[in-house]
């Protein structure tokens, strides 16, 4: 993914026209690839997982779920919450069975 990414950009930089020709530059990057040794590789490769590790820990903590903040339930998944135990307790198929069984209290209260 690193050398795709600066070769693309070389590519981009010396013609900018080609910027929409995604096709036709992957392949130019592509044959590009095949042509490095595999020592060249072994280094792009070793580029990649750094920067691999690295996000993983900036990814962490999404943005959207910030410490104990969490979206409320939309009205279906409340209903289903609020009345999973009791629907599990008459039908011991299984959480498939038992989501059936929710689906049609549901369709009835409407």
């Amino acid at each position: 993914m690193v050398f795709s990414q600066e070769q693309r950009a070389k590519i981009v930089k010396a013609d900018p026209s080609r910027k929409a020709d995604i096709g036709g530059v992957a392949k130019e990057i592509g044959a590009m690839w095949r042509g490095l040794t595999d020592a060249q590789k072994a280094s792009y490769k070793g580029k990649t997982r750094k920067g691999k590790k690295t996000k993983t820990k900036a990814k962490a903590v999404p943005a959207t779920r910030k410490a104990g903040k969490r979206r409320l339930l939309n009205p279906y998944m409340a209903f289903f919450k609020a009345n999973y135990s009791r629907v599990a307790k008459n039908h011991p198929g299984g959480a498939a069975q038992v989501a059936k069984e929710i689906g049609k209290l549901w369709a009835k209260q409407k």
